[in-house]
This record gives structure tokens, C-alpha cells and sequence, in this order.
């Protein structure tokens, strides 16, 4: 190390600097500054922004410098003279982007400038305090360790005082305590941070009691915080440590109250509802309150909206005016304000105080609030005050929206086919992003590559670049996932074979979009594999030649012919996804051209052509879950692939799965046992019998085998029947029945079973051995998956991929209706696209009901304030699963799921842009549902439920009796949702 009697010249000083900085080595450049003499410092601080300019542009835009962030820092802080520059340096954007998070390296900071000046310090303290900035408040760390190094006061700054409540609970040696404690009550930002923290008000509450803090300022302040006025969100941190300061014995707490009893009175009539109760439960312990104090805290309690706060207020006024009579004009002056209240039973309470006020008192405020009051409470009201009572209802004119009939969305036109890519320039482009449409891309590099490589290959980027993806929380070695990081490794393959990883195969993975996204992926492979061997084709087959994703039969024979001429075989993949893109068929005509062409590819072709498998959808009830997607093959006699056609790609030396311990199941059944919860189901088919799985419990499995097969075993058909009844496991033995005989299985060989290890090309959901003898084929038409994929939006495209089968496309956007993982978690474009696809009220309704109902409850769409779109196009469609809404819609409130005001909110919305119909007919079956029995709570709001199936039934003219709701209405009571409910059968039984 150089020492500071021989310090480097300005040049070697930043050389030096620099290559610690390339070489990440923070602790080292922590090190060395400290041996620059001055010159060495200024040049190692003029040249840093230049390098770091140059290290960002050597890393592409989503890439942070994390890396090498720390080494940057320490040099900065080192070699940078004035306390504002370092400062400024410190607050790079580079260094405080939220994927970086927090910086770790106070302790090596504190070190570098432990040779500087306490003022300097205390200057760099202030100036870095006046930087912090919420909302997460990056830095707090250092600049609380150098406010209590320096003893500096600190600077008035709302976010220090946030960031110092946010870091760390009170401590009674905390330096910073006396300071900031009191600005705890003045900054803003505090409460909403504190707001679920526990360990503050009990630790202040526990230093108040020692004395370590003085009890009385944390009082005062938490008062001062409740007058400054704030949501319940930002003072419920000061409600909670307000009410742990207060005092258990009661003399000691009305002294406290009646210190602060005017502050309290002044919160009672506008602060939030929980600030408001706890000031009237200290001022209702005061017994010698002044008159006028008692009659402003009545009135201020009875005019709150809150019906709970309100009967608090009329229960103190009853006590008020039975311990002190002169006060019953008071009394009654606030009593005549809660005749407005909106809720029927806080009025029919108040008209109850009110009769029972005693003689002599001023009746003149009730005589002139009676008009507020429903005829039948006005009525009392004025028997012995006097007045006017209400006029009786009238019935509103409310006539239904306008218009009546929605008008039907026009049909989706289909998507304009992209311009092809055209020159190797473009191709580039292309490569470079990854917004191009797949399609065009992958025709585009296969027809220019193939014709004019050399231009290719001096035009595309020389690397994949795909191990820089941002995705570091998967680990070093991860799949590629998207099409684009295949293909831009394929321009790495054609430029430079040496910047692809020799790996690459293992790169393939199952992937989060199941096998309409694998196919496009194992078509990009097969590219790349092509490119590697030299053998890319002329041409793609699966290329579209119809917007809607459509192969026209004789475009697909033409491709196959010049193919065959150029002596190039399609890819598998490719070959694959052309023919699930074919017309529905057959085409005999078409098939024979194949035919003739007599290549393997093209014969399977011709297979196809002439007899197209066809998939059927049904439905699997399911007793905890929506009805699952079943898919089946019909018209598939054997397999179509030819037996000369390769489908091996790209492992084509794969090993079966090594789990052959214990009885041989095959590895199908395995893969529905676990789609299906391993509950009872039937496998397909195998050459000596089928099987059946079946799970008794969580340690018993079944293997049940043909007649056939138990006859080779069985030594003879009477003892196989007597032992085909005893089914279950023996201790510590697991037990697998074949139907007429008892097999043990160790423990071992069970475990095996359970969990039987999958081989590569089982992992990629490749099903090898299939009806149709094409993997991705009979992956496509098997069971979809029960969960939804990573990334949803991409889902909605896979309706291209299998163009002729809608019902199928429409199978595998069922699990993306539920959404999962950061992409899919708010999108509504798996539902947009199922609804194009297949009728609302189809065999998907209760798919499309459930997606439905959620969207109402959906809080995100509560600032919208608009009806929801999806539902006012269903409505228009005429195809609105409405019974199957209205169970989703009661289930999630039953289940409380569902915000009541959310629901209620996006029903009255769709109601009044026209959709009052379909809005009625979800009603009508939410309701009965929703009607509590004797004894039970309603759901919150169901009395708005209550008065907008009212509304909408009027609307609609609807008649008929629903017993549940008359049945409701029966019952004895004034809630409101009994009221509502009584609305509701009268006009639905009405004339």
C-alpha cells in the first residue's frame, strides 16, 4: 500500500481507484482513499461521473449497477472536499433506485470520514437529513448515526422524523430522544407510519411510567395531534398510545379530563368516529362538567352521522337529565337533531327520549324537528309537542334508465396480420425488442437467414444477452421463458456460436403457460437447434395465412412440396402447430397432395387431413372447486404421426423416469393423480388392462388392473373375489390392492410411487405414447391445468394457436380467470378473451359467473366509479349466466370475501346504464340466499341489496313471489334491512 510519505501522482491515483471500483472492491477503495494526497483526490472526484456515465452505458436500461454501487460510494464519499458535494453524490439517482434497496454501507462510510472535522461531519449530517424523502425514506440509517456521532441538532425535517419512528422504537439512551420525541406529534407522516405498531405506545407508555419521558408532553401532544384534525388511518397509532397513558384510577383520570376538557369538547363533534369516542368517554367521568360544556358535548354527539356514537349520546342524555332536571331544555334543544339521523332505529330511539322527557320541558326545537321524522315516529312526536307531521311517501317517479336495451357491442374485427420483416435490418430491430409479433419474427428469421446468412449474420447482435434478463430472484442458471431470448439466441448461434451456452437445451423448461405457450417456445428452440446443425428449413409451415391464426389446407401442402424440394425437413414443433391450425376438416382433396409428396412430415399431414382428430370439452364436477375442463379426442383411430418422423427434439436420448420401485403405474395416471387431488378416476388404457387409481387415505393407494391381469396372478377367481373386499393398509406397512388380491408395498418402494421422478422430456410436458403419436399435439388435448400461469395476458393469444377449437383455447383460459403472480393478478384480459370465444351461459357459466361476481368486489375498481364494462357487454349479449352470478355474489359475502359496498356499488352502476334486467335476475338469486335466519346477523348492507332489487324490479315489471324474501318480511322488527325487505315483497306481490 502506498504510504502517505510517498502519495501516487493524480493519474495513478485514479488508476488505482479505478480498477478497485471494476473489481467491486469497496472495502479496498474504502482503504486507499485515505492515502491520496489532495491532488490525488480532486482527479480520482473529476473523473468519477465520467466512469459511471460509461459503466451505465455499457449495461442495458432495465440493469442497475448494484454490482459495483458500494465501490462507487466509498470513492465519492473519500475524495469529494465539501459536505454538500459528498451529499449530492450520495443521492445519485444510480444508487437509490428501488431495486437496489436499502444501502448497507453506513459503517464503512462513518470509517472514511472519521478523519474529517466534527463541523464538517455535523454540516454533512444537516445535508443529508434535508435530503430524505419519503416513502422510503433511503439513507435514515447513516444520517442518524452521524446526528448522534456529531451531537448536531437536528434540522426541522418531517421525514427525519418519520424515518427515525420507522427504524427503530424509542429508547431511553437514544441520543436523538429528547429532540425528536416531541415532533413525533407535529410530523406529518408519523401516524400512517406507526399506525399497526405495537411496540411504540407500549414502550412510551412504560418509559412514561418510569419517568423517563414526561407523562403530561405525550398527553398534550397526542391531543394537540387529535385537533390538528386527520383520517382514523394516521391518528389510530395516537388513539392507541392515548389511551395506554391514561390512568387507572379514576380521581387521577378526571383530573386529567377536566385539565383538558375543552380540547376534548372541540374534538367531539368532527373527529374521526374513533377520536370522538374516546373523548366522550373521558368527559362522560366527569360528573361536575359545566352546564354549558355538557349541553355543547351533547349536541356535538347527537348531530355525528355514526349510530353508534349517536345512542352513546342519547344514553348520557338520559342519564343527564334524570341526575340533573333543569337541564331538560338543553336536552331536548340536542335531542331534536338526532330526528335527522338516517338511520330508522337511532330516530325511533330519539322519539322514544323525547316522550319520555319530563313535564314542563321546552318542546318547541321537537315540534319543529318532527317534519324530519317518518310519519308514524312524527306522529308520536306531535301527540304532545305539537307540529307538523311528514306528508306519507309518495312513490318516487323513478323511471328506468334510458335506454332501456342495451345496445349490442359490435363483433371484434380481426387483428390486422403484421407487416412481415423484410430485411436483416429490421430483423434486428425486431430482436432488439420484444414487442414484434411472434409470428413475424420467427417466419422472418427463418426465411432470411436461410436465404442470405452472410447479411444476417453481420447485422444481428453477436449474443444472446439472455443471461442479463431481469430476473435475478431466479437464480444464476434460469430457463428462458419468452420467445425472444430463444431467438436472439439463435442470432448469437448464426454470429458468434461461442456466446450461446452449451447448455442451452436445459435452458427448455415446462414453463408458466402450459402447452399452447410451449409450443411457441419449442418452436423457437427448434430454430436455434436448426441454426446449431446447419439445417434450417426454407421456410416455416405454421406461419398463418388468416388473421385469425387460421393454415389454409393448400398453403400448408404448398409449403410441404418446397420443403420436400429443398431437402429440408419442418421442425417437429412446427409440423405440430401447422396442423392445429388447420381448418376444420377433413380435405381429402389436400390430404392426397400430401400424400404424394412423401416425406415423413407430409404423410402425417396427409393422416390429418384426411382424418382431423376432434377434441371434446366437458366438465368435471369438482365438490370443493368450479367444475374442471376434461378434454377428449374422438375420431383418432391410431397414432398419425408416421413412424419415420422424428419428434425427439431435443432430448432425444432421454431415459424413462428411473421411479420403478414397487407396482408399475403409468406415469399418466400419476400426473392426473396429482391435477386431481388424487381422488377416484379412471387412466386410459394400456396393453394389459387399465387402471384405476384410488386414495383412501393419505398412507393407502390402490392400483385396481383388468380380469385379464389379476388372472395371471390370482390362484383362483373365488379366493381373488373374498380378497378384493379387504382394502387398507396394515401398520407400518402401506398397502396397494389389485381387484381380487392384496399387495404389500414397503415403505420405501410407497414413497417412490408417490413421487415418481420425471424425466426431461416429462418435465418440458411433452406426452410421449399418446392417441394421436404427436407430443405437443396430445399435450395440447389433455387435461388443462387446474391454476393459472405467471404471466395471464399472454394466455389471451393462445386462441390462435388451435383456431379451429375454440372450446378448447377457452378450457385453458379457465384458470387465468382466477389470476396469480405479479402479471395476472389485476388483468382482465383472460376473461375479455374467453367471452369472445365461447357464450357466457355456455358450459363455462360458473367460471364466467365466478369471474363476474369477483370483478364487483374487486376494491382496485372502487376509484373508477363506472359500471363494469364486462358485465354491461354480457348483459347486451343476452348471455348473462345470471342465476350462476347471483350464488357467487352471495357466497362471497356469506363468506365475507367481498366488500358489501363494493357489490352493492357496481350493481347500482350497471343498473342505471341500462343493465337493470340482468341486474334484477342476479338479485333474485343472491337474495334468497342472503336472507339471514331467525337469529342471525345479516350481512352488512343488505338492506341497499334489499331497496336496488326493489328498484330494478319495478324496472323491470317483475311479479312472482320469492318465499325467502317474504318470508323475511314477516318477521317482527324495524332494521332496516327487514324495511327493505317488506319494499321488495310488496312490489314484487303488488298489483
Amino acid at each position: 500500500m502506498t504510504s502517505a510519505a510517498h502519495p501516487p501522482d493524480a493519474a495513478e491515483a485514479w488508476s488505482r481507484i479505478a480498477g478497485l471500483i471494476d473489481a467491486r472492491d469497496a472495502d479496498g477503495v474504502a482503504a486507499a482513499v485515505p492515502d491520496l494526497d489532495d491532488g490525488g483526490r480532486r482527479a480520482v472526484a473529476a473523473a468519477l461521473p465520467g466512469h459511471l456515465k460509461a459503466a451505465r452505458a455499457r449495461r442495458e436500461p432495465w440493469e442497475g449497477i448494484g454490482d459495483v454501487l458500494w465501490a462507487y460510494r466509498a470513492a465519492g464519499a473519500g475524495t469529494l472536499g465539501g459536505a454538500a458535494a459528498v451529499a449530492s453524490w450520495l443521492n445519485r439517482r444510480d444508487f437509490t433506485t428501488r431495486m437496489i434497496g436499502e444501502p448497507d454501507d453506513d459503517g464503512r462510510l462513518l470509517e472514511i470520514w472519521s478523519v474529517r472535522d466534527d463541523e464538517w461531519r455535523a454540516d454533512l449530517a444537516r445535508r443529508l437529513t434535508l435530503r430524505l424523502r419519503g416513502p422510503r425514506y433511503t439513507g435514515i440509517g447513516l444520517v442518524l448515526a452521524l446526528l448522534e456521532e456529531t451531537g448536531a441538532e437536528p434540522p426541522e425535517h418531517d421525514p427525519l422524523v418519520v424515518g427515525w419512528a420507522r427504524t427503530r422504537p424509542p429508547r431511553p439512551k437514544d441520543p436523538l430522544l429528547p429532540a425528536l420525541l416531541p415532533r413525533v406529534f407535529e410530523a406529518e407522516g408519523v401516524g400512517r407510519v406507526l399506525r399497526e405498531n405495537r411496540s411504540w405506545p407500549r414502550t412510551l407508555a412504560t418509559m412514561a411510567a418510569r419517568g423517563d419521558v414526561d407523562r403530561g408532553m405525550l398527553l398534550d401532544g397526542c391531543v394537540r395531534r387529535f385537533l390538528r384534525g386527520g383520517t382514523d388511518v394516521e391518528l389510530r397509532f395516537f388513539v392507541r398510545l392515548h389511551h395506554l397513558l391514561t390512568h387507572d384510577e379514576p380521581s387521577a383520570r378526571r383530573r386529567d379530563t377536566t385539565a383538558r376538557a375543552r380540547d376534548y369538547l372541540a374534538l367531539l363533534a368532527a373527529a374521526p368516529g374513533p377520536v370522538a369516542t374516546l373523548a366522550f368517554e373521558l368527559l362522560r367521568e366527569v360528573p361536575d362538567l359545566p352546564a354549558d360544556r355538557l349541553a355543547e358535548a351533547l349536541d356535538a354527539l347527537l348531530f355525528r352521522p355514526e349510530a353508534g356514537l349517536v345512542r352513546s349520546g342519547m344514553s348520557w342524555l338520559r342519564a343527564t337529565v334524570r341526575d340533573r332536571p333543569d337541564m331538560a331544555d338543553a336536552c331536548a334543544r340536542a335531542l331534536a337533531q338526532a330526528f335527522g339521523h338516517e338511520s330508522y332505529t337511532v330516530r325511533e330511539k330519539a322519539v322514544r327520549l323525547a316522550l319520555a322527557l319530563p313535564g314542563g320541558t321546552d318542546g318547541a326545537p321537537l315540534a319543529d324537528a318532527a317534519p324530519l321524522l317518518p310519519p308514524d315516529l312524527g306522529a308520536r312526536v306531535t301527540a304532545r309537542y305539537g307540529g307538523d307531521v311528514a306528508a306519507e311517501e309518495e312513490i318516487v317517479h323513478d323511471p328506468a334508465p334510458d335506454p332501456v336495451t342495451l345496445e349490442v357491442p359490435a363483433p371484434r374485427e380481426p387483428r390486422t396480420p403484421p407487416k412481415p420483416i423484410t430485411t436483416p435490418s429490421e430483423l434486428a430491430g425486431a430482436l432488439a425488442g420484444s414487442g414484434r409479433d411472434v409470428e413475424s419474427l420467427l417466419e422472418g428469421f427463418v426465411r432470411l437467414a436461410h436465404a442470405d446468412p452472410d447479411a444476417v449474420r453481420a447485422t444481428v447482435p453477436s449474443g444472446p444477452r439472455s443471461d442479463r434478463f431481469p430476473r435475478p430472484h431466479y437464480g444464476g442458471h434460469h430457463r428462458w421463458d419468452f420467445i425472444h431470448e430463444w431467438m436472439r439466441a439463435a442470432a448469437g448461434m448464426l454470429a458468434d456460436p461461442a456466446s450461446v451456452p452449451a447448455d442451452w437445451r436445459d435452458r427448455m423448461g415446462g414453463g408458466p403457460d402450459g402447452p399452447l405457450g410451449r409450443l411457441e417456445r419449442h418452436r423457437a428452440a427448434e430454430i436455434l437447434g436448426a441454426v446449431e446443425k446447419g439445417t434450417l428449413p426454407p421456410l416455416l409451415l405454421a406461419t398463418p395465412t388468416a388473421p385469425t391464426g387460421h393454415v389454409a389446407p393448400d398453403v400448408l401442402a404448398d409449403r410441404l412440396r418446397t420443403l420436400a424440394d429443398a431437402g429440408a425437413e419442418p421442425g417437429p414443433a412446427d409440423l405440430q402447430q401447422a396442423l392445429l391450425r388447420l381448418p376444420p376438416g377433413p380435405h381429402p382433396e389436400t390430404s392426397r397432395r400430401a400424400a404424394a409428396i412423401d416425406t415423413p412430415a407430409a404423410r402425417t399431414a396427409a393422416r390429418w387431413l384426411a382424418a382431423p382428430p376432434v377434441p371434446r370439452v366437458s366438465l368435471e364436477t369438482n365438490e370443493h372447486r368450479l367444475p374442471e375442463p376434461v378434454i377428449s379426442l374422438d375420431g383418432v383411430d391410431g397414432p398419425l404421426a408416421d413412424p419415420e418422423l422424428d419428434t425427439t427434439f431435443p432430448f432425444p436420448d432421454d431415459a424413462p423416469s428411473d421411479a420403478d420401485d414397487g407396482p408399475e403405474v403409468p406415469a399418466e395416471i400419476w400426473a392426473r393423480a396429482r391435477r386431481m387431488g388424487a381422488d377416484v378416476m379412471s387412466g386410459p388404457a394400456r396393453e394389459h388392462g387399465a387402471f384405476r387409481v384410488v386414495r383412501s387415505s393419505v398412507a393407502a393407494l390402490s392400483v385396481e388392473s383388468s380380469a385379464e391381469d389379476q388372472a395371471e396372478d390370482a390362484p383362483d377367481s373365488s379366493s381373488a373375489a373374498e380378497e378384493s373386499t379387504v382394502v387398507g393398509p396394515s401398520p407400518g406397512v402401506e398397502t396397494s390392492a389389485v381387484e381380487g388380491r392384496t399387495v404389500r408395498v414397503s415403505a420405501a418402494a410407497w414413497s417412490s410411487i408417490r413421487a415418481p421422478r420425471l424425466s426431461r422430456r416429462e418435465r418440458l410436458g411433452l406426452v410421449d405414447g399418446g392417441p394421436t403419436g404427436l407430443p405437443l399435439v396430445d399435450a395440447v388435448f389433455t387435461d388443462p391445468p387446474r391454476y393459472a400461469s405467471e404471466y395471464g395476458d399472454r394466455a389471451v393469444h393462445w386462441s390462435r394457436g388451435i383456431p379451429s377449437h375454440p372450446e378448447v383455447a377457452a378450457a385453458y383460459l379457465v384458470p387465468e380467470l382466477r389470476g396469480r403472480g405479479y402479471f395476472a393478478r389485476r388483468s382482465d384480459a383472460p376473461g375479455i378473451a374467453l367471452l369472445e370465444l365461447v357464450p357466457a351461459d355456455g358450459m363455462y357459466a360458473e367460471h364466467v359467473a365466478e369471474f363476474l361476481a369477483r370483478r364487483l368486489a374487486d376494491r382496485d375498481r372502487r376509484p373508477d366509479r363506472h359500471p363494469d364494462r364486462r358485465f354491461l357487454d354480457v348483459c347486451a349479449r343476452g348471455d348473462l349466466p345470471a342465476a350462476a352470478m347471483g350464488r357467487n355474489v352471495a357466497r362471497l359475502l356469506l363468506a365475507g370475501d367481498a366488500r358489501p359496498s363494493l357489490v352493492t356499488g357496481g350493481l347500482e352502476r350497471a343498473a342505471e346504464a341500462g343493465a337493470f334486467a340482468g341486474v334484477w335476475r342476479v338479485l333474485a338469486a343472491a337474495l334468497p340466499m342472503l336472507c339471514p335466519e331467525p337469529g342471525e346477523r345479516p350481512v352488512h348492507g343488505l338492506d341497499r341489496l334489499f331497496e336496488l332489487g326493489t328498484r330494478t324490479a319495478r324496472w323491470c315489471g317483475a311479479r312472482g313471489a320469492i318465499p325467502e324474501v317474504d318470508a323475511l318480511a314477516a318477521r317482527t322488527g324495524s332494521a332496516a334491512y327487514l324495511r327493505a325487505a317488506r319494499g321488495l315483497a310488496a312490489q314484487l306481490t303488488g298489483p
